[in-house]
Parts: C-alpha cells; structure tokens; sequence
C-alpha cells in the first residue's frame, strides 16, 4: 500500500519499526524491554513533533481503548488536535493507518525474544512475557493489549487486518515453540511438539486475558503466570 504524498520506502520501514511511544517517568525502563537501540533515541524525540508519527499514536492509543469500529478518523485526528483533512494527507484510510499499527506491534513482539542475549532460555522468556505484561500508563500503545482488541473485533474489522494479525499470531507462536523446546533442551528433556501445543495456549491465554480485563478493569494479568509455569515444571 503506498500513502498518499510518502514514498513506498518510508511505508517499509514503518513495518519494521520498533520504537514504541512511552510515558517519560518510565522511559529507561522501556527502553530496556523494547530494546530500543541508542542510534534511534533520536528519531523517538523527532516523532513527537512529527503529525503523521501523533496520527499513529492518537490512533493506536484510541483502537485499543475504544476498538477499531469505533475509532472515526475524526476522533483519530482530534486526538492530535489536527483537523480532518490532515489525517489524509499522511494515510488514504483507517484499514491503512491500522495495517501500520498491527505491522509495529508484531515487530516489538518479535523482538522482544532478544532482549536477553547469552542468557537461558528461561531467563529469555522472563523477559519476552515482563514485555508482554506492559500497559499504558507505563506505555502508550502496548502491543499484545491493541492487538487483542483487534482480534476480538474480528468479524468487524478489515479482511486485511485480520489476516495480518493470524498471520503475526503464527510467527509469534513459531517462535515461542522454538525458545520452549530450547528451554526443555537446556533442562534435559526433548519435546518438541509439546513446545508447540504449549506456546499455542500461553498466546491464547495472554490474549484471552486481556480481552476479558476490558469487561472486568480490576482483573489483574497473571504477572507471575511464568514464573508459576517454571515451578511447576512445565517449562
């Protein structure tokens, strides 16, 4: 998809981007679990006067408080105290300005995978699911929170998006079964297709708990949900 005035090169590096938007009084903290790199601290301060960068965040932070039928285009835009017409100088529709959004999250997700080098496999996915319990206020748009809402819009959403979210679901499971087995490796056991199966559940888990936390706020997420499984002995 190309937007309307932005070369096709700067929607490329939309997908692959990283960088999420956060609130400053826990922003090294952040940093460390998104995996930020030092060369793009500065492009993070330049998105915060850049109107298609606010665009992206009114939106993001609008779609996973309110969902995406209900997100217009013109609350998306007052959100950034810009009129209308701006939101169209930088995306042709909602579905694309989404689609960007979906892209985002599933790459902070992906990375998240490496945000402990040389550690253990089990110290690897402490880490992926600290990542993973993230919320607003600590940041804006968390990942797995507006990917859960979009999923459970899905009959309502975009074919596209929807397609895009399973599609992000497999790799996210594909390679949550993989840091699994290797997890079991390290322990002394082999099983592979139980690695599968189990990072199958712990993705739909996590999405489940959080769609059900929208109708209920004083839910907590299972923060020591990992930890649990780890005494337990099934990682």
């Amino acid at each position: 998809m190309h937007f309307l005035g932005e070369p096709e090169k700067k929607h490329d590096c939309d997908q692959k981007s990283q960088i999420q938007f956060v609130s400053t009084s826990h922003e090294r903290m952040v940093r460390r679990h998104i995996g930020v790199m030092s060369r793009a601290q500065h492009q993070v301060a330049h998105r915060a006067t850049n109107t298609r960068e606010i665009l992206l965040l009114s939106a993001g932070k609008l779609f996973q408080e309110v969902g995406y039928v209900r997100a217009s285009i013109h609350r998306i835009a007052a959100g950034a105290n810009a009129p209308k017409g701006t939101f169209y100088n930088y995306f042709a529709s909602k579905e694309e300005l989404a689609s960007i959004l979906v892209d985002r999250q599933f790459a902070a997700i992906y990375q998240s995978f490496s945000l402990a080098p040389g550690e253990s496999a089990n110290d690897q996915l402490k880490q992926h699911f600290q990542f993973l319990a993230m919320e607003p206020p600590m940041i804006e748009i968390a990942p797995l929170q507006l990917l859960s809402i979009f999923a459970a819009e899905a009959p309502a959403i975009p074919p596209d998006i929807g397609q895009r979210i399973a599609d992000g679901i497999h790799v996210w499971d594909r390679q949550l079964g993989d840091l699994i087995s290797l997890a079991h490796i390290e322990k002394g056991t082999s099983v592979a297709e139980d690695s599968a199966k189990l990072a199958l559940l712990l993705t739909t888990c996590w999405f489940g708990a959080i769609v059900r936390r929208k109708s209920d706020p004083s839910l907590k997420l299972v923060d020591d949900f990992l930890d649990s499984l780890l005494r337990s002995g099934v990682l």
